[in-house]
């Protein structure tokens, strides 16, 4: 009953808060990459569903399909369904609503939460599935209900296709089984057989389909590096080797530690193996280059917190304020100079602070631009993705996945009216030809962003 009278609130705060953020010129460029590829399977020309991916994980962009493409909702229903389920999760370790009451309200009104809930439903995923794993194996260490073992090699099988860095969370769960039978070793090789077996079976048939389709089995793991790795120097560098990674992951838990107080004292009370996890995560984004030190990425903490801690019941009433009180106030303190930029804009907007409010987008700008002119455009959307979904008409769009895309690019004046170029030497196709100029084009418009030429005789 408590998830469904929970679900709605959830729904309409995110909902308000994701919607107001778009309307002010912000919203995570994943989404926009998310809606893009979704809207590319639903009315590409032709639609294909090799648009949900062989470079990044599929179910972000299927989740956002099965909702129609339209990705500010996909976040919110997505977001209010796992928050519903984290309040059923406290209330049924505490016991009382009375007790269970401030962790709830932490949990709503935590910046890295809200961070996660309004803009990024792919890591808000991702770090609850880890944690229902984990949850439910230890379900399954004490009462030996076969069910809960095969739900939670199920969730984490879910996580590889969420964000392929959970592919080192195994070796951490091995060790958890082997710590939940050290007593009983006889079920070590039969739990984790079955515990693995999903995630197996979900990896080798992405890796089939990939062989298949791209001929190379496991070309998607550089690609996908490729495609989001992160630009901050420090934890590239960090990336190189092991040792470093743990190093940059310690660095970075000084860095949050007054957002996870609650964490480290649940820690303090209550030692249990599984609160490694949070830095194993860490670590996993580090060491395959896909980590950026934002404060957000401490959700992971804090939700760990709330679904195994049991902090509440060994702290007083009052301390335990005092010490989310610490947490509520650090979090958007610290994003307020957040190296990730996109996350220090928001924080200044949840803060009402001016500033680094919400800007005009250049993106708009284009599509403002292009609105009321007719015709077919050259783009090469693995840099220009946020123009195909904001401008919501794919059938305008000639992409690389298309057949004639190639033709285009080296004849434009017999398949384009307009070619849009954005300014990335290192991947725009269209940049990479002809950021010298276009033969038969002229520049119709120009901004810090990117190029539109248009056709002589047409624009």
């Amino acid at each position: 009953m408590l998830f469904f009278s929970s679900l709605p609130v959830f729904f309409i705060l995110y909902t308000l808060i994701t919607t107001s953020l778009f309307t002010a010129g912000t919203i995570h460029p994943y989404l926009l990459f998310f809606g893009e590829k979704a809207l590319l399977v639903l009315h590409g020309i032709p639609p294909r569903l090799e648009n949900i991916g062989f470079m990044y994980p599929p179910l972000p962009v299927m989740l956002t399909g099965l909702l129609k493409g339209d990705v500010l909702l996909t976040q919110s229903v997505l977001a209010s369904l796992i928050s519903a389920f984290i309040v059923v999760e406290i209330l049924n370790r505490v016991q009382s609503f009375r007790r269970a009451f401030p962790l709830i309200a932490y949990m709503t009104f935590s910046f890295p939460i809200l961070y996660l809930a309004t803009q990024r439903f792919d890591l808000y995923l991702y770090f609850f599935l880890v944690g229902l794993a984990v949850k439910l194996l230890y379900l399954y260490a004490q009462e030996e209900y076969s069910l809960y073992l095969f739900l939670s090699g199920f969730a984490l099988g879910i996580t590889f296709y969420t964000h392929f860095s959970s592919i080192y969370l195994m070796p951490i769960f091995l060790l958890i089984i082997l710590f939940f039978y050290r007593n009983n070793t006889k079920k070590i090789l039969p739990v984790s057989l079955v515990f693995l077996t999903p995630y197996l079976l979900f990896l080798l048939i992405f890796v089939y389909i990939n062989w298949i389709f791209t001929s190379g089995a496991f070309r998607f793991l550089r690609n996908y590096q490729l495609l989001f790795s992160n630009s901050d120097i420090e934890a590239r560098l960090a990336s190189e080797n092991i040792i470093s990674s743990i190093f940059y992951m310690l660095k970075y838990t000084l860095y949050v530690l007054p957002v996870i107080t609650p964490y480290i004292l649940g820690i303090a009370f209550n030692r249990k193996l599984t609160f490694t996890l949070p830095f194993i995560v860490l670590f996993a984004f580090v060491y395959s280059n896909l980590f950026f030190p934002a404060v957000y990425i401490s959700a992971i903490f804090i939700m760990h917190f709330l679904v195994t801690s049991e902090l509440s019941g060994v702290l007083k009433q009052a301390a335990l304020y005092v010490v989310l009180g610490i947490s509520l106030i650090a979090a958007p303190a610290e994003a307020l100079f957040s190296p990730d930029l996109h996350e220090k804009q928001v924080a200044h907007i949840f803060l009402g602070l001016e500033g680094e409010g919400a800007k005009k987008d250049p993106y708009q700008e284009i599509i403002t631009f292009l609105n009321n002119r007719e015709g077919k455009i050259l783009l090469d959307d693995s840099g220009g993705y946020p123009l195909v979904y904001l401008m919501n008409k794919t059938e305008r769009f000639i992409l690389p996945y298309q057949y004639e895309f190639t033709a285009a690019l080296s004849s434009p004046t017999h398949f384009a009216d307009y070619a849009i170029a954005i300014k990335n030497q290192n991947s725009d196709l269209v940049y990479q030809r002809f950021k010298g100029g276009l033969k038969g084009f002229y520049t119709l418009f120009e901004n810090e962003k990117a190029i539109i030429w248009g056709r002589r005789g047409k624009a």
